[in-house]
């Protein structure tokens, strides 16, 4: 597939993985993959250490997409392709990750097009934004 990226970018690993293959996965694939502690397990002690913050961070992220009912999208997914329902969940998982409170969303059917399990836990999701005080 296409990256738009450089082949030096392209060589990256993470964890035997190429930058393209983990640009392929779906957002649940990578959840798993950046959460299994058994992939990073070759790294040294330093590099846990500076490994840990970003990973931590990156699981985070990777949850709020996943619990907004967005796993089935490539990280890799061209920003153009993404529709109106997906981009608005794609906010809504951005300000979960901001922690903000005393803030007013105004939604426009973002169970749109999902599955009732996916809805399940955006209506989970948009719970817990309103008992952080938005």
């Amino acid at each position: 597939a296409g990256h738009r990226l450089k082949p030096e970018s392209l060589a990256v690993k993470i964890a035997s993985k190429g930058l393209g293959e983990i640009l392929d996965m779906s957002i649940e694939d990578s959840t798993s993959f950046f959460a299994n502690k058994k992939n990073f397990s070759y790294l040294s002690e330093q590099e846990r250490l500076i490994s840990e913050p970003i990973l931590k961070e990156i699981n985070e992220r990777l949850f709020f997409l996943y619990d907004v009912g967005l796993g089935y999208l490539s990280l890799g997914r061209d920003a153009r392709t993404i529709s109106g329902g997906e981009a608005q969940r794609i906010r809504i998982a951005s300000q979960i990750g901001s922690g903000l409170s005393g803030v007013m969303y105004v939604l426009d059917e973002p169970s749109i097009g999902l599955h009732e399990r996916d809805t399940a836990k955006l209506i989970k999701t948009l719970r817990n934004l309103q008992q952080k005080g938005n």
